[in-house]
């Protein structure tokens, strides 16, 4: 083993596991850097915990791509993954992955958390942040599981930001009936018929909009290709069934072309301000919200919502009516 002074600074060349192990060099601005290196790389060998050096040379977007051509083309949301994780990879300078650490990806979200958003007039928001966490993250922990990549996460241990839950938007009846007058004065032959559908049965906007005539039968609204891939059957009325098939196909989708900008107008028409990003997904909220006022049941509305988890249905237990009810009466002041 031995430490020498070079042109650039000091060169270690060693050979960890013994004089018939693999040689490696490697030079570092000072003596003291190399001889630490060289005494941990030691210690490591002796106690069996050594490894050669890693050379692999991929930089993170080609982990991405080979990321997606082995499993992200099979999700449902593929194109957008993709689309989300080479503006990521670019924004962080597409460095050489193995070199892209823990501290890398922190120094990136600080910086990110002080940008403007691409398309809005405002601060990207910190969720947008976490989900970028997330893909990252999946991206490693997908090749180290099917054995493409021999090195750690690096985003592995760290947190995601802690975000406060927000306010749960639903429109209360005076709205709902604001919003269904001004349903029916659009020109859009679908948008009435696909919102009563939302607020009947709690399906999201694309669930209702791309319904096949197949998927309405006996009572029924039969729910498929759902964004976790959870099918479901909801019932309806019968006076909804029949709004439904009414003068539309026997066979194939049911509402042709899309109804969201109708509904939009017909939501500003109404006079209801809504938050960014709640336009029809309020519909399901409010289905929801009303189903447990009206003293649902928490573990029926979470089948009927098609959640994977009843930590995704939990939020509207707060609005069933016997919910917390004891603090009124078990409160100290209530039993002086």
């Amino acid at each position: 083993m031995a430490v020498k002074k070079v042109a650039n600074g000091w060169k270690v060349d060693i050979r960890p596991e013994g004089v018939y192990g693999k040689r490696i060099r490697k030079t570092f601005p000072t003596k003291r850097q190399a001889e630490q290196w060289q005494i941990d790389q030691k210690a490591k060998a002796n106690a069996g915990e050594w490894s050669p050096p890693n050379k692999d040379r991929r930089k993170l977007s080609d982990l991405v791509n080979t990321w997606y051509d082995l499993h992200g083309h099979t999700l449902k949301d593929c194109d957008n993954r993709l689309r989300s994780l080479t503006a990521l990879v670019n924004r962080l300078g597409d460095p050489i992955a193995k070199n892209f650490t823990g501290e890398d990806f922190l120094e990136y979200r600080r910086f990110r958390l002080t940008q403007k958003h691409e398309h809005r007039d405002k601060l990207v928001e910190p969720n947008t942040v976490n989900h970028e966490h997330a893909y990252l993250f999946a991206v490693f922990s997908k090749l180290i599981k099917i054995k493409n990549w021999k090195l750690d996460n690096p985003l592995k241990g760290l947190s995601k930001l802690t975000i406060d839950e927000p306010a749960l938007v639903y429109l209360e009846q005076d709205e709902i009936r604001a919003l269904l007058a001004s349903l029916k004065e659009s020109k859009n032959p679908n948008v009435l018929v696909i919102s009563k559908i939302c607020l009947s049965t709690g399906a999201r906007w694309g669930e209702a909009e791309s319904l096949q005539a197949q998927q309405v039968k006996q009572g029924k609204i039969h729910f498929i290709k759902t964004k976790n891939s959870k099918s479901r059957a909801v019932p309806i009325s019968d006076e909804l069934s029949k709004e439904i098939i009414a003068g539309r196909p026997r066979f194939g989708r049911l509402f042709p072309g899309t109804s969201k900008q109708a509904f939009r107008l017909a939501v500003e028409r109404s006079g209801i301000n809504l938050p960014d990003g709640q336009m029809t997904h309020v519909l399901r909220h409010t289905f929801a919200s009303h189903y447990m006022i009206n003293d649902g049941n928490i573990l029926k509305l979470k089948d009927i919502l098609g959640h994977k988890t009843l930590s995704m249905t939990i939020r509207y237990a707060k609005l069933a009516p016997k919910h917390l009810a004891d603090a009124v009466t078990r409160n100290p002041l209530a039993t002086l």
